[in-house]
């Protein structure tokens, strides 16, 4: 079990705040596209869906291959074959210029306000330019995947309070059920092996590219 201490505490809080000059409130990652179609229409509706968002996006991939950047992240020679993985599962062309201009814009912070080299280019996308960050910043790698599923699962849910609309309680209701789920979540996603990451989502691919195309958008993804 992790036990963070306050200065990692701070870190992993900077990290996963809102006022992180990233961008990500731009972006609904496919959920405008699921309200557009009814898939998200209320409260029950948005929980199963983020539900889902958690067990098949985070721990089948992003969360495994993210811990996986993180403990590479000093060998480059195996740090670039997980980071072009994560290149190469931005099925759509919105979902890639996202990933490319989130890592852009935190590679920019990294520059202007820890005032030390950027590694990592943008073109890998955002995920690989976090690991690296959080390996710097030496912060625990069950911290790390925690901090990162919160911000993901937060920012998808603001989006459907935004959307659908869902009031602020709905909103806090599904992110405290989520947020009971992440603990098991994370450590079943650290124990998958190479073999079992799997990013093949075609559904989830397919409401982003509907988006590229959706008559009327408030978000950019």
């Amino acid at each position: 079990m992790s036990i963070t201490n306050a200065a990692q505490l701070l870190k992993l809080l900077t990290l996963s705040s809102t006022a992180l000059p990233v961008g990500a409130y731009c972006y609904s990652q496919g959920v405008e596209s699921a309200i557009d179609i009814g898939l998200i229409q209320d409260e029950a509706s948005s929980k199963a869906y983020f539900e889902d968002v958690l067990e098949l996006l985070l721990v089948r991939f992003e969360l495994p291959l993210l811990q996986r950047l993180i403990q590479n992240a000093k060998n480059m020679d195996a740090f670039l074959p997980w980071a072009e993985l994560y290149k190469a599962s931005r099925e759509s062309k919105e979902l890639l210029a996202e990933s490319q201009q989130l890592a852009f814009s935190l590679n920019a912070w990294i520059k202007d306000v820890l005032q030390i080299p950027v590694e990592v280019k943008k073109q890998y996308g955002f995920v690989p330019v976090y690991a690296e960050l959080c390996a710097r910043l030496n912060l625990n790698v069950m911290d790390a995947l925690t901090a990162y599923c919160f911000t993901v699962l937060e920012n998808q849910v603001l989006a459907a309070v935004k959307t659908v609309p869902l009031g602020q309680m709905a909103g806090q209701r599904i992110l405290w059920h989520l947020h009971s789920l992440v603990p098991d979540a994370v450590a079943h996603a650290m124990q998958l092996p190479d073999e079992a990451l799997s990013s093949a989502l075609p559904h989830y691919a397919m409401l982003s590219m509907q988006h590229e195309t959706q008559y009327s958008r408030l978000f950019r993804s």
